[in-house]
């Protein structure tokens, strides 16, 4: 069973687009908006990828407010395996919306 779980996690994670989402709140929680800014997509878009990740139990949403923040789930037994994944990427500046913004400075 644990090969099959395995292969679907890194067939979840094996998308570019995916992979640079979890790179990116890789160093924290990022709104959606955040996301959508920085990977230059739509907001439906991005959030078909994160309800893909979420599903997989990859990435955890807290809801503040009318805004979504996303991080990854520490929890996921695979998730030693993903930051090993995600060290190989380059960073990238991320420039935080309005929304992120906020948040931080309560």
């Amino acid at each position: 069973m644990e090969i099959v779980q395995l292969e679907r996690y890194l067939k979840t994670i094996g998308v570019g687009t995916r992979l640079q989402i979890l790179k990116d709140i890789s160093h924290g929680p990022l709104c959606i908006c955040d996301l959508t800014a920085s990977l230059n997509m739509s907001q439906p878009a991005i959030s078909q990828h994160m309800r893909r990740l979420k599903d997989e139990q990859i990435v955890l949403d807290d809801k503040r407010g009318k805004w979504t923040f996303w991080s990854l789930n520490t929890e996921h037994p695979h998730h030693v395996i993903l930051l090993q994944l995600l060290d190989l990427l380059p960073n990238r500046e991320i420039a935080k919306q309005c929304c992120t913004s906020e948040w931080e400075d309560r």
